[in-house]
Order: C-alpha cells, then structure tokens, then sequence
C-alpha cells in the first residue's frame, strides 16, 4: 500500500490512473471497477470523474435504459460514510422494483458481489468508487482498509488530473472575515437589514460587504455566490444550517 500511495503521486494522466485502478483492484481480489461522479453519464459534466471498467455490454446497458439514476449502489452511498458491501444494500436503503431488476441484471455481467466507497466533498458532486466481483467476496477487516484506502486515492488523482486547466486553489478570490461572515447569513436567508442588526452594524455596511464579494468573484446574484463560496469551500452547509 506504501508503494501504491507513492505511485499515485506521479500519475498525470487518465491513462495511468485507470492503468493502477485495474491493478489494485486485482490485487484486492475484485475484477471490475467504477470511479465516477453522481452526473448524468451520457452527458458528463466538465471536470467530473467518469472511469468505468464495466464489461462493455453491461456499460450500453447502463447508457441505453440510464440505469444511473436510479443505481441502487449510488443510493446506497448517499447514506454512508464509510465503505459498504453490496450485500448490505437492502440494509441501508428500500429497495424499488427498477432498483431490485439493476442488481439482478448487473449479476449476469459479472457484478455478482461488490464493495462501495463514498467520496463526498463539499461542494462537490457527490462520488463513489466501487469494485465489483463476479464470485461472493469475504470482506475481512485488511481487505475493508485496503479498498477505502485505494479508492480513496484514486479519487484524489483523478480530481486533480480532471481539474488540470480549470480554476487552481490560487485562483479562488480571497474573501475579507467580515464578507464570510455576511455569506454565512445570506446563505441562511437573512436580509441585509437583519445581518446588520445581528452583527451590530447598518444595512449599508452589509450591502458593502456583500456587493464587494460578489465582485470579486464577478456574479450578478447573492444566491450565485453562496454557491460559488460554497464550491470553493469558503463556507461550509453547518455554519449556515446552524444560523436558521
């Protein structure tokens, strides 16, 4: 695993990365492999991650009937943390009918057992790495460690391999602790009258605040900034959630 944690360092490209997602996951017992973005697959956005190793027929599949939407083990995800097996599924969620046909089908092109790891980051779409098996696998503790390490990192390369040429870390424009702090309340759907009152300052102060951060990240709209604060991890969902 050392050895795998260096190697991802000098990957730069997609083809590298899938080259190590194909072996890692033989090494870790699974043959079949899937490292996306929750996105619409047929038409991806920019800069999301979308690297399957699915045998072709089931990926028409998945394209053809959009299988994605409704992917029982994407679902699955939204409601853990930390990796899961596939036999724990109907476990974590209700299964629909389409849901229980995805899982029956999906054995037939060798997805017969699996193993799932959430990647959330805020303000990001939410993803997941998953190794698939086409024969029932024992998820003992090293392999458990082993998988959500791997998927892990390979996620980490691939976000910045698909950011490579869009906006750096150096880019995102720096906010003043008084505009964050209007952010976090114009988040939370307070008016600037009421900000002011709660941060003990007048409205017009406020809307100098607010105004001066929206120029800096060059948008039209309070609610487009929030957004593009909370993309950049500026603001965190807590901090607003906490001021209703």
């Amino acid at each position: 695993m050392i050895e795998f944690m260096d190697s991802c360092r000098a990957i730069t490209d997609e083809t590298g990365l899938r080259d190590m997602l194909g072996q890692m996951t033989r090494e870790l017992g699974f043959n079949q492999y899937a490292l996306l973005h929750h996105v619409d697959l047929v038409r991806p956005p920019a800069h999301s991650i979308t690297l399957l190793g699915y045998e072709d027929s089931w990926m028409e599949r998945i394209l053809r009937y959009r299988y994605f939407h409704d992917d029982p083990i994407l679902a699955a995800s939204n409601r853990r943390l930390t990796g899961f097996g596939w036999r724990e599924v109907p476990d974590i969620i209700r299964l629909s009918r389409r849901q229980r046909r995805i899982l029956h089908e999906a054995r037939a092109h060798g997805l017969r057992d699996g193993f799932t790891v959430p990647l959330q980051l805020a303000g990001e779409y939410r993803g997941t790495c998953s190794f698939a098996s086409d024969h029932p696998i024992e998820l003992t503790a090293d392999l458990i460690g082993s998988a959500q390490l791997v998927g892990t990192f390979c996620f980490e390369v691939a976000r910045r391999i698909t950011n490579q040429g869009g906006a750096s870390t150096s880019q995102i424009p720096v906010l003043t602790q008084r505009q964050l702090d209007c952010l976090v309340f114009v988040g939370s759907g307070k008016t600037n009258w009421e900000i002011g009152k709660i941060l003990g300052v007048s409205e017009d102060t406020i809307h100098k605040h607010v105004s001066s951060a929206m120029r800096k990240y060059d948008v039209g709209k309070r609610t487009l900034l929030v957004v593009r604060a909370l993309f950049d991890g500026q603001l965190s969902y807590r901090d607003m959630l906490r001021m209703h």
